[in-house]
């Protein structure tokens, strides 16, 4: 049994589809970065999804669930002075539309007993509108060689 595709008044062309998925996910890239100078870490945590899986810069563990990323952002968070500076990032809309997958550079830039400490940085992010948000379903983030 075949089934009638939908009308071209009720399909979004992809073109327009795509480019409203990218600036979704550039604006909620954005979001964490802005988020993560506040230090608050409910607010940072609010950003991931439930399941999401975090590979995160300054631990070898990666963490699956709110506790472990709770943990290592309580640490993290906790750094003096903590800001992130996105400097490059190309993205991606899977065909599905269904995931953004956004990849980069960024430096996170904290003071440390009175010393700046400057720690370059490579991310890949992966982004899905979840009940009409763009939350993080992925995020590895590790020093630059």
């Amino acid at each position: 049994m075949s089934q009638t595709p939908p009308s071209p008044a009720t399909q979004a062309p992809y073109a327009d589809t795509e480019m409203a998925c990218l600036a979704g996910a550039k604006a909620a890239l954005y979001r964490w970065a802005e988020t993560v100078a506040t230090r608050d870490v409910d607010k940072v945590l609010a950003l991931y999804a439930a399941d999401a899986i975090l590979v995160p810069t300054l631990s070898n563990l990666v963490r699956d669930c709110d506790d472990s990323r709770r943990n290592y952002f309580e640490n993290f968070l906790a750094n003096d002075g903590l800001v992130c500076d996105i400097q490059v990032f190309k993205k991606r809309v899977s065909r599905k539309l269904g995931t953004v997958v956004v990849g980069g550079l960024y430096t996170f830039v904290y003071r440390d007993g009175g010393e700046h400490c400057t720690v370059p940085a490579r991310f890949l992010f992966t982004f899905e509108r979840i009940d009409e948000r763009w939350l993080i379903t992925g995020h590895h983030s590790s020093i630059e060689a």
